[in-house]
């Protein structure tokens, strides 16, 4: 495997689109356990959101900070283990080791471990076995983002359910943020799958939930909210947690995403949830389709609305602020009986 050291900017033009933040909290992302923490809790790394400054905010070992803190002298390495969110784990395309809340006591250098547990009845501690290297030692520097991209389009060949970040040899980290590709569940596994028995082919599922591996590919404008928000599970928590474009007074002025399901389908239910969007919720909105299996995960025409490559699945239909009514369904969700999977 190869790897190249990209910045924030290439960041969100090529893993910001073409993979998933797999090791979020909001994922199902899980500290297991680590060495130390004695100034900042390792579960930290996988918070959601930019890590916040604490400056001045000090508890009884000392200054707080928004990310994992160890203590000083460690002769070898920290290591902290995460359970990745997805059940099966997911392809690591890419790494991002944040340091933005620490200058003067940041890690030095980390170094990043992957193994391969799909079932969770067994543990597994940071000498086992099991570890195989994903990306090699890599320097970081003070208040930063260090972030590798796999040259291979494909990244990595094997599929990690587990990561061990290794810090050498102490200090702190605000983020880890490894980024993927989710695999599509077996038949039956999917996230809320409702199953037909006997007829496992005419399973629903939402093909475009994140965890049963949709994601967003194309965003044109994501000014106040990203728009692989769209996809997460549960209701979002706040504004911030939905997707929001800046306004415009141009006539016919329309803003788009595009959603590349998990595996193709049939249209059986699409619910926009609109919570928390009260004074700027969308005027409406409309939902095409298209298969495609050409190179890239992007169709070449998909800003054109009249291009003959996508169906109008629902017409143009008006919005209204706080819709959505199912708890468990975040901004767009969007049921499909999916092909048998053999």
């Amino acid at each position: 495997m190869t790897f190249q050291l990209i910045s924030e900017e290439e960041l969100h033009r090529t893993l910001g689109v073409t993979s998933v933040e797999i090791s979020s909290s909001a994922l199902g992302g899980k500290v297991l356990g680590c060495s130390d923490e004695w100034f900042a809790g390792s579960e930290n790394l996988i918070k959601p959101g930019p890590a916040q400054s604490m400056t001045g905010q000090y508890g009884p070992n000392g200054a707080l900070y928004d990310g994992w803190e160890t203590r000083r002298h460690n002769p070898t390495h920290d290591w902290a283990i995460i359970r990745l969110g997805p059940a099966g784990g997911g392809r690591i395309t890419g790494f991002d080791v944040d340091t933005t809340t620490f200058s003067g006591n940041e890690g030095p250098a980390a170094a990043v471990y992957g193994a391969y547990l799909p079932h969770d009845d067994k543990e597994i501690g940071p000498d086992d076995e099991e570890w195989e290297e994903v990306l090699p030692e890599i320097p970081c520097g003070p208040f930063g983002h260090h972030i590798y991209a796999f040259s291979d389009p494909n990244g990595t060949k094997s599929a990690y359910t587990h990561v061990k970040l290794m810090m050498i040899p102490d200090g702190g980290i605000s983020r880890l943020r490894v980024y993927g590709v989710i695999q599509v569940p077996p038949v039956g596994h999917g996230v809320g799958e409702k199953a037909v028995h006997g007829h496992p082919e005419l399973n629903t599922l939402d093909l475009a939930h994140v965890l049963n591996g949709g994601r967003v590919v194309f965003t044109n404008d994501q000014h106040f909210g990203v728009g692989s928000n769209i996809l997460l599970p549960r209701r979002g928590r706040d504004m911030s947690d939905g997707w929001e474009t800046k306004r415009s007074r141009q006539p016919n002025h329309h803003d788009w995403v595009v959603v590349r399901l998990g595996e193709p389908g049939v249209l059986n239910y699409i619910e926009v949830d609109t919570i928390h969007f009260l004074g700027n919720f969308p005027e409406s909105f409309v939902l095409d389709g298209c298969s495609f299996e050409g190179p890239g995960d992007v169709p070449p025409d998909h800003h054109d609305l009249k291009s003959s490559n996508w169906t109008q699945l629902v017409s143009r239909t008006k919005l209204g602020p706080e819709g959505g009514a199912q708890q468990n369904h975040h901004a767009c969700a969007v049921y499909y009986v999916p092909r048998r999977r053999d």
